[in-house]
């Protein structure tokens, strides 16, 4: 057994050894800590007095002490920017909006950095929409997969697509993929790419609007800067400008199909459940489904050209009838891109 006194002292040595330790690991990080800010300070004389080479370096060290420390990022990136390292300087920004992604200061360096072009000249604002979108590698997509590509490799496309609005302001192609671009740094970089998401795609439906109030089919950008904004209103929690957008995508959706089948004597039908589409080489014909009513409309440049009773519908299960008739929005919308 042993004595009570030798316990008393064993306890008061474990004690002291503990208290030393943890007086070693939080003197440690204080010096951390201290160092880093020190590094950082040094930094910011050198920056001032345009001793870039030491500001640098100063900098990196204070970083290579804490990798979270916001205002180093920054300003390592102005001095890569002053000396015109600006991809390094992108790198910088990008870290800052990681840590950070409120920082205004670095979202707008970030989106200074790609103002100028090299690979197109001129004013042809289509060609520099084909360059960005080659640049995508896009072919067939309709959304963008943002996962294929880096961030750097976003970023460059935008000045393309800005350049191409400025030069072309009713590309309305344009202004939907420069949303897509947005949209996909707003989830890689910084929500702040949100709301410029939404502008572009807002731009895209006005542009298209405006310029094409009648027609009767409208390009894919259209409609699906609709289905953008729409998932962008969902995920923010903005019911009440997802309702009015969805109200006013199902009237534009409408639209042009209601004056047709008006000026063809059918003021009763509504949008159809079924769109087909046939090409004889000289004329594209297309039919229209209306599966409660049972009939096929043959439509020809615009104009109601035929009836046909629709058998196939007529001898339907009634549960396929029911599942034609809820056609949501977005299959309706890939219907009519068919």
């Amino acid at each position: 057994m042993i004595p009570a006194i030798n316990k008393e002292k064993s306890f008061r040595v474990i004690f002291i050894i503990f208290f030393i330790v943890f007086l070693g690991i939080t003197a440690s990080m204080h010096a951390t800590a201290q160092d880093a800010q020190t590094f950082y300070e040094n930094g910011y004389q050198f920056f001032s007095k345009g001793n870039y080479k030491e500001a640098e370096e100063s900098y990196q060290k204070a970083i290579d002490l804490d990798s979270n420390f916001e205002d180093a990022h920054y300003w390592l990136g102005k001095v890569y920017r002053q000396t015109g390292q600006y991809d390094n300087a992108i790198t910088q920004w990008i870290e800052v909006l990681r840590i950070n992604p409120r920082n205004p200061y670095a979202f707008r360096y970030l989106n200074e950095s790609y103002r100028s072009t090299s690979r197109v000249q001129g004013t042809n604002g289509i060609d520099y929409f084909n360059m960005g979108i080659e640049m995508l590698d896009i072919d067939n997509e309709i959304f963008l997969n943002e996962s294929s590509y880096s961030t750097q490799a976003l970023l460059q496309t935008v000045p393309y697509f800005k350049r191409a609005i400025e030069l072309k302001n009713d590309l309305t192609a344009a202004h939907y993929w420069l949303g897509e671009v947005y949209y996909a740094l707003s989830k890689r970089v910084s929500w702040q790419y949100t709301s410029m998401a939404m502008s572009s795609f807002e731009n895209a439906i006005k542009t298209e609007e405006e310029k094409n109030q009648n027609t009767f089919q409208k390009p894919s950008e259209y409609w699906h800067s609709y289905q953008e904004l729409l998932t962008i209103f969902q995920s923010l929690g903005l019911n009440e400008r997802k309702e009015n957008l969805l109200k006013q995508l199902t009237e534009k959706k409408k639209m042009p199909y209601k004056e047709i089948l008006v000026e063809g004597g059918y003021p009763d039908l509504e949008y159809p459940d079924q769109i087909e589409i046939f090409s004889d080489g000289e004329e594209v014909t297309e039919l229209w489904i209306f599966v409660q009513e049972g009939i096929k409309l043959r439509v020809v440049d615009k104009k109601i050209v035929g009836e046909e009773i629709n058998n196939n519908i007529s001898n339907m299960p009634e549960d396929a009838i029911m599942n034609a008739e809820n056609m949501t929005e977005g299959e309706i919308m890939d219907e009519d891109q068919q």
